[in-house]
């Protein structure tokens, strides 16, 4: 794969190095002499995607002429509207693929002589396998090539799959099972503690690895959730956090070095026993969902990811005040039972996160007041 995490940083010397360093194709890389303009070059681009979702995920570089698996020259494709040739095979792409493989990036980079050359990124995909529509075949990729899956590695896709589910809960339970033991500057602020964990499918399926220095120059633009004074950036063994502590620590935001992200703030004061998981979701809508989509953008990932909101300590807690309009209709404030003493939602998939909405969150609070016996969250007035 490309070195760079964003394709729109990718320029026109990042390709001439492949070419002047005899960089080989791999596992990760492909080259391709033509864009296709044809049914049938399509198709076989699709095969290639396909067996890239199947496996490690990768790059491949349309429009390098190849010689032994390295680029022997640069051959520009000449496309009259570029924005549309880019729609169009993105919209074939799905066309010629099942399931659809989410994530797939297509940029083109204008050679100094004119043309472009057009690199399409494909993610590990969670819904592997995949085939081409039109054949039936399933493909995997090798270090030099692709080839048709057989049985053995149709189930070993099959149970990647289901691997990665499980991997991904068994973070987040391990997350929340050591929260107040974590290595802060101050202990966790006591009382209900709201979790949310951004997690994209390429840090689990693809195991991305970002410098410490760029986590940590964007930690230090990455305000904690619900955080109003001030907030500092620190390095530590995961990758680089925010946080705002004094003598607790209020929130703070991990930025993991595979780029999973975990946003932690307590919703509970000192002088009130209600959780207030509301006042959580209106800085989620207002300003943090838009932060971490804009450190997603500067990562570079913007395939699918998984979105999982979870609730440390809150049972018993009340949601609500005692004189709510509707505590007082329904004979009480809403209450979380003591059983659940920490509430894991269930997980929310996206096809991509850099592309959603704020309206996400709406479900999954939702599902912490039906715990509570309503049929929601209150109206926002």
């Amino acid at each position: 794969m490309l070195n760079k995490a964003d394709l729109r940083e990718v320029t026109f010397a990042d390709l001439q190095a492949l070419k002047d360093n005899q960089v080989p194709e791999s596992h990760t890389l492909d080259y391709k002499r033509d864009f296709p303009l044809e049914r049938d070059g399509r198709l076989s681009l699709a095969a290639d995607i396909v067996a890239f979702a199947n496996t490690r995920g990768g790059d491949l570089i349309l429009g390098a002429d190849e010689e032994n698996g390295c680029i022997s020259r640069f051959v520009p494709a000449e496309l009259q509207d570029r924005d549309e040739a880019l729609r169009s095979l993105q919209s074939a792409l799905v066309d010629l693929i099942e399931p659809k493989v989410s994530g797939v990036h297509i940029e083109a980079i204008e050679a100094p002589s004119g043309g472009h050359i057009v690199i399409v990124r494909t993610p590990p995909s969670f819904q592997a396998p995949h085939r081409v529509r039109k054949t039936g075949t399933f493909y995997t990729r090798t270090s030099t090539g692709i080839d048709p899956m057989d049985i053995t590695t149709l189930r070993s896709a099959f149970l990647r799959s289901e691997t990665a589910a499980e991997q991904i809960r068994e973070f987040r339970s391990e997350r929340v099972a050591g929260l107040r033991e974590r290595p802060l500057s101050a202990p966790l602020r006591k009382g209900t503690i709201g979790m949310l964990h951004v997690i994209p499918l390429a840090s689990v399926l693809g195991a991305p690895r970002f410098d410490i220095e760029r986590l940590h120059s964007i930690a230090q633009l990455l305000r904690p959730l619900r955080t109003a004074g001030g907030w500092s950036s620190r390095i530590n063994l995961d990758g680089a956090m925010s946080i705002a502590a004094v003598e607790d620590t209020f929130a703070y935001t991990q930025l993991f070095r595979n780029g999973v992200v975990e946003s932690v703030t307590s919703i509970q004061t000192n002088s009130s026993p209600v959780a207030w998981v509301g006042a959580m979701e209106e800085e989620l809508i207002k300003t943090h969902h838009q932060v971490l989509v804009e450190t997603y953008r500067k990562l570079g990932i913007e395939g699918p990811a998984f979105v999982m909101m979870s609730f440390v300590d809150i049972g018993g807690a009340p949601l609500e005040v005692g004189n709510a309009t509707i505590a007082s209709i329904t004979g009480g404030p809403a209450v979380v039972p003591a059983y659940y003493a920490n509430l894991l939602l269930p997980e929310l998939f996206l096809e991509s996160f850099v592309s959603s909405t704020e309206d996400i969150y709406g479900p999954l609070f939702d599902m912490v007041w039906n715990a509570a016996g309503r049929h929601g969250r209150p109206k926002q007035r």
